[in-house]
């Protein structure tokens, strides 16, 4: 490899007169920071060290560093430094350097704030509609994606990871539907995992239970009125989380009928592609019970569409009560 000339005295009048940065300069002979450096050394020209210059105090270092999330490379060429300074002081100052993931990381993520209630929604949220990956085996971004063509549903989901990430969201497509994602950190591993129930720290507590059918009521569910009764449906393909879900709520005074099977297994849908197994609906109409599930679910809803029919619900079972009262 052909050595590149830096005549001394030119890189005396750039680098001491000038006051122009190693980086500077190497970008003007078209070299490499690491040769200056080099050149400076076999010249005797006596370096700069800016470190010390600007005072760079262990806040300044925290804030460039975490709460900026610049890394250690950015750092250096902002300031003109040596190259691994910017590393060795984070070293000397017990400030833990993030991965070679983590350091590639555009926008700032915050830690799952630990809260059960929130994770048994997101759990049953993400049952119910999402789809959560992790990049690689050594990514550090847990993503979470869903796609719709209700807005409604964008807004949950919004309320539900946004102030854990960065939202995207795409344009409507053809059909109207919007892709959204989040990439979260790995805090919410949990939600990397694939099962068919819930565990038992869900169903066995009384809030728990109702924040994780929230969850995935907001994905699943429907509240709608029938023959002028109110009624309240959840559908899905996995009949064990339903039996799972019909069970826990009878368990808090909550009864629903027989869960209804539509026989699709085998068939051609209108698209024509063949349906590889049954859907399932559990269903709650009779007032008391349906009553006694909004009350439950409203304290934890996020899809504003689902909140609206419930209190539309109410209202149904309310005129409903007052006609049999006046008789």
């Amino acid at each position: 490899m052909k050595k590149i000339e830096i005549p001394e005295n030119q890189l005396k009048r750039l680098y001491l007169e000038q006051k122009l940065t190693t980086y500077e300069i190497a970008e003007k002979f078209g070299s490499c920071q690491a040769t200056i450096w080099k050149r400076l050394h076999e010249y005797g020209i006596k370096p700069r060290y800016p470190w010390n210059a600007i005072n760079f105090s262990n806040r300044k270092l925290e804030d460039l560093y975490l709460k900026r999330g610049l890394s250690t490379w950015q750092i250096e060429k902002y300031f003109g430094l040596s190259k691994s300074t910017v590393y060795r002081k984070l070293r000397e100052q017990n400030i833990i350097t993030r991965s070679l993931a983590g350091s590639h990381l555009q926008y700032s993520r915050t830690d799952f704030s630990g809260d059960l209630i929130e994770k048994a929604y997101m759990i049953g949220f993400s049952m119910g509609d999402l789809n959560v990956t992790i990049r690689g085996s050594k990514s550090e971004t847990v993503m979470v994606k869903c796609g719709t063509t209700k807005q409604d549903q964008i807004i949950a989901f919004k309320k539900t990871f946004g102030h854990y990430g960065r939202i995207w969201e795409s344009k409507p497509t053809g059909s109207k539907r919007i892709n959204t994602q989040v990439g979260l950190n790995l805090s919410f591993s949990f939600l990397l995992e694939k099962k068919e129930i819930a565990d038992g720290w869900i169903v066995n507590n009384n809030n728990y239970f109702f924040s994780f059918l929230a969850g995935f009521s907001d994905a699943e569910g429907s509240f709608f009125q029938s023959r002028n009764q109110a009624c309240f449906s959840l559908g899905n393909y996995n009949l064990k989380i339903l039996k799972q879900i019909k069970n826990a709520l009878s368990k808090y005074g909550i009864e629903t009928p027989k869960i209804y099977t539509s026989y699709l297994e085998g068939k051609r849908n209108c698209y024509g592609y063949i349906w590889n197994s049954n859907y399932y609906l559990l269903r709650c109409s009779k007032k008391i019970h349906l009553s006694r599930l909004i009350d439950q679910l409203c304290r934890y809803a996020k899809h504003p569409g689902r909140k609206r029919d419930m209190k539309e619900a109410m209202k149904n079972i309310e005129n409903r009560n007052n006609k049999i009262k006046n008789g």
